[in-house]
């Protein structure tokens, strides 16, 4: 591994750290964990712009890595907070407040937003090593190949979501499962559009 490529993960490291303890303290002045959710999406977005600020010359590649998250990361972000605009505190976290008791503050810091920027510094790596690559500006085969997949995963992904609001909106449909569309081939279409 490079250490100009080492330095981009460090650096995007930081920034996740920084990030997500931002998060953490405008969690506690809501009192809503679940923000931690819509920063989720966010997080990306801020990994691959500090990756990219760091080149000195963008290639089309780098730029299309950038849309494309910036895309997805902005849908995702706004999706979360639409869905949780003027509803209680997400259930599972509402839980852990109650459970974790004198604990609750340093557990919610490193199990909920600690941990999440870990897992997004993980999952981010594909697109610090893609921005970080040298080559040829000339698009290849499997750019196309993974335009083709993104596009595939988004808009599955976002019509699932679209579909489950549906759903949810009906009081006719509290407490049943979604089994139609998307929902009837795989359990959660978000995470496999994802």
């Amino acid at each position: 591994m490079s250490t100009d490529l080492l330095s981009a993960i460090g650096t995007a490291g930081l920034a996740v750290f920084i990030y997500m303890s931002i998060w953490y303290l405008i969690a506690l002045l809501a009192k809503r964990n679940d923000i931690a959710d819509i920063a989720w999406g966010l997080g990306f977005i801020l990994v691959t712009l500090v990756t990219i600020s760091r080149e000195a010359i963008l290639t089309d590649r780098d730029v299309l890595i950038t849309a494309l998250v910036i895309l997805w990361g902005i849908r995702l972000a706004l999706h979360i907070h639409a869905r949780n605009r003027g509803k209680k505190e997400d259930f599972r976290y509402k839980q852990w407040r109650e459970e974790w008791g004198n604990s609750f503050y340093i557990r919610t810091y490193l199990q909920v937003f600690l941990l999440q920027g870990f897992f997004l510094m993980l999952i981010s790596l594909p697109i610090i090593i893609g921005i970080n690559q040298t080559g040829s500006n000339t698009w290849q085969l499997n750019d196309y190949f993974g335009l083709a997949v993104w596009g595939f995963g988004f808009i599955f992904e976002t019509v699932g979501d679209w579909q489950l609001a549906r759903f949810m909106e009906n009081p006719a449909n509290k407490g049943k499962l979604l089994q139609t569309g998307l929902w009837r081939y795989t359990r959660h279409p978000n995470y496999f559009g994802e």
